[in-house]
C-alpha cells in the first residue's frame, strides 16, 4: 500500500470508529490535540521519531498524555501511527480524517495556499464565493508557502485555481522563450 493510502486507511479506521459511537467531532478535537502537541513540542518530537525508543514506549507516552481526552479511539489511532514510525504522516493522518469527516457532513474541504496568512475577511470572502460556485459549505484547509511569492492557489473538488505570483512569472517567462528574438525594428 503506499504512503497516502496507509494515511487514508488510518484516517478512515478513526472515522468508522468514531461515526460508530457517534464521537466524530471528539475525535477530530482529541486528533487536532495530539498533532498540535506533537508539532509544538521539539522535545517530544524528539522522543517519538527516536529509533531507540521502542514503538511500546512511545504508545505509552502518548496514551499517559492525552489520558483525559474527548476520543479514546482517536488517541489509540494516533499511538498506533507514532509506534509504526510515523510521526511525520501524524498531521497528513488528521487532515485525511478531518477531509473524510466533512465530506460526510456534505462540506467540500478547499486547500488554500498562500504566501502570508489570510485576514479574516478574505477567508470569509473565499468561503462565500467557494460555496456559491460549488453549492455546497466549504471549510478552508489553509497553508502558508512562501516559495509563491504572493497571490494564491487553491485546491478544491479535484481543480487547481492558480493566482500566484510565480505562476504569473512562468507563464510570462515561457511567452518571452517563445518570442521571436533579433534586435532588428
Amino acid at each position: 500500500m503506499t504512503t497516502s493510502g496507509v494515511i487514508r486507511a488510518y484516517a478512515r479506521a478513526l472515522f468508522d470508529l468514531a461515526s460508530a459511537s457517534d464521537a466524530v467531532d471528539d475525535a477530530d478535537r482529541s486528533m487536532k490535540a495530539v498533532t498540535e502537541t506533537v508539532q509544538g513540542s521539539a522535545e517530544l518530537r524528539e522522543v517519538l521519531v527516536d529509533d531507540s525508543v521502542p514503538g511500546s514506549k512511545k504508545r505509552e507516552i502518548i496514551a499517559d498524555l492525552f489520558s483525559g481526552a474527548d476520543s479514546p479511539e482517536a488517541i489509540a489511532i494516533a499511538a498506533l501511527v507514532i509506534e509504526r514510525g510515523s510521526v511525520r504522516q501524524l498531521a497528513e493522518v488528521y487532515a485525511a480524517f478531518s477531509e473524510i469527516a466533512e465530506a460526510e457532513r456534505g462540506i467540500v474541504v478547499a486547500e488554500v495556499i498562500t504566501a502570508v496568512p489570510i485576514t479574516d475577511s478574505t477567508r470569509e470572502l473565499l468561503k462565500d464565493k467557494l460555496s456559491a460556485a460549488l453549492g455546497k459549505p466549504v471549510s478552508l484547509r489553509e497553508n502558508i508557502d512562501d516559495s509563491i511569492l504572493g497571490g494564491i492557489r487553491i485546491n478544491v473538488a479535484g481543480r487547481v485555481l492558480d493566482g500566484t505570483l510565480l505562476s504569473q512569472l512562468d507563464e510570462m517567462r515561457a511567452v518571452l522563450s517563445r518570442a521571436p528574438q533579433g534586435g532588428e525594428a
